[in-house]
């Protein structure tokens, strides 16, 4: 398993290690002055926000002078892709600050909760997002001689193609197999190409390595691969999950953040799971919200919000306290590892929250409950709900893949371990209907844990 010491303190790029927390904020606000100027002078979508709350670029000159700026979220997102392709005939006329000579690729989010957001990016953009990529992988030692299988979905998404221009401006190996390639032909490249680097989902690696002996003869441990490289999902960041996970290839995994957004951050190489190490605090500015108020939060260690980020030195689309949806916790007390950033952990959407009984509880919070189990469940679970919404009225329906060689009446000793465990820890206590193993799908891209079940 790869070891990274601490000592080698291997800091990049402006000396980000060296820079005190006032001048790292001088930084952020000189660029924010600059980038809220170019926005408003390029963008339609800004100049209407702007000009909606009352403020000029020239307001904008301290931290709270940076509050006045109005939120986006999303479905602004989409309208004004909508309405520039009605006035423009084409999707960023409205939000995009670049010209479209200067516009040189576009990305997406995978859609999978909506119509798809594009992002636009220009040679900067790219320049930028390939020294945000290059921070993370120079921090856990990946360097030219590793050959990556990069196993996203390619295609214009998010975590396709600019990360395979990413690994491969910092000088790595790259076969872009890719999700679309299926899971025999993506154990069938590795066999061939004997990569120390798998680039996935967490729930798509675990899935190659309960195929792999299947498929190709042979445990995942024999492939050679010793960085599990995860992002999309939690998993990487669930302790029992991370831990089975790597010693079927006996490999480090590896949580990720960041792909065509500035906010680039990465796990160290703890066995013990401390979140990610936020990198890019020069190129984005980051707050957390109260998601019930949307009142804004005070980092402290281990306080949990929804995040906003906003883009600093960026040309095509750059986003201004842009509200993704996500829930994220963070970790201002030193790491042992010895880096000194501040720590992220995602805990999900807020369209995955449900709440039970006034109780908040996560898919991704489930999943690290199931995982204390195994191997008397395999991890796959559903989440059964009658009907869309976060409201549910208990019990909280589960369906759970128990583990091979059980019978009746261990299941029915697991169930109700599970259930009182559940019930201890998160406050929620379900019913669980076991399933056979392998019954529910395994998906190369998203696991989907949500499952509507409508009455006829």
């Amino acid at each position: 398993m790869p070891h990274h010491d601490s000592s080698e303190r291997p800091y990049e790029d402006e000396g980000l290690a060296a820079l005190s927390r006032e001048q790292l904020r001088e930084i952020q606000l000189t660029r924010l002055k600059k980038q809220v100027r170019y926005n408003y002078e390029n963008s339609i979508f800004y100049r209407r926000k702007f000009d909606a709350a009352g403020l000029e670029p020239g307001d904008i000159n301290t931290w709270d002078d940076f509050t006045k700026i109005p939120f986006m979220d999303k479905n602004e997102h989409r309208a004004a892709q909508d309405e520039s392709l009605d006035r423009f005939g084409h999707p960023y006329g409205i939000l995009a600050c670049a010209p479209r000579e200067k516009i040189v690729r576009l990305s997406a989010t995978s859609g999978t909760t909506g119509v798809p957001t594009l992002y636009t990016l220009t040679k900067n953009d790219i320049r930028v997002l390939n020294k945000l990529h290059a921070r993370k992988y120079r921090r856990i030692g990946l360097q030219p001689g590793d050959v990556v299988i990069v196993a996203f979905a390619l295609s214009m998404f998010a975590g396709g193609v600019p990360c395979v221009d990413a690994l491969w401006d910092y000088g790595l190996c790259v076969a872009p197999v890719g999700a679309e390639a299926r899971t025999r032909r993506l154990l069938e490249f590795a066999a061939l190409t004997k990569p120390t680097v798998l680039f996935c989902t967490p729930s798509l690696a675990e899935h190659l390595a309960e195929q792999c002996e299947q498929t190709l003869g042979k445990p995942a441990r024999e492939l050679g691969i010793r960085y599990l490289l995860c992002a999309g999902e939690p998993g990487a960041g669930i302790p029992e999950f991370k831990r089975r996970v790597e010693e079927m290839y006996g490999a480090r995994m590896y949580d990720m953040l960041g792909s065509v957004q500035t906010l680039h951050a990465i796990s160290c190489g703890s066995a013990e799971y401390r979140g990610m190490h936020f990198l890019s605090e020069d190129y984005c500015i980051l707050e957390l919200l109260d998601p019930e108020t949307g009142q804004k939060l005070d980092f402290a260690d281990g306080v949990t919000g929804e995040y906003v980020f906003t883009y600093l030195d960026w040309e095509g689309t750059p986003f201004l306290r842009y509200r993704m949806g996500d829930i994220m916790q963070v970790f201002t007390e030193p790491c042992p590892c010895g880096w000194p950033e501040m720590r992220l952990k995602l805990l999900g959407r807020t369209d995955d929250m449900l709440i039970v009984k006034g109780i908040n509880i996560y898919p991704s919070a489930i999943k690290n409950i199931l995982e204390r189990f195994a191997p008397r469940v395999t991890g796959a679970f559903r989440i059964v709900l009658d009907r869309p919404g976060h409201q549910i009225t208990p019990p909280l329906r589960l369906k759970v893949e128990h583990g091979e060689g059980l019978e009746e009446h261990q299941l029915a000793e697991l169930k109700k371990e599970i259930e009182q465990y559940m019930s201890e820890t998160a406050r929620v206590r379900p019913e669980i209907t076991f399933i056979p193993p392998f019954t529910l799908d395994r998906s190369e891209h998203k696991t989907r844990y949500i499952e509507i079940e409508t009455n006829n």
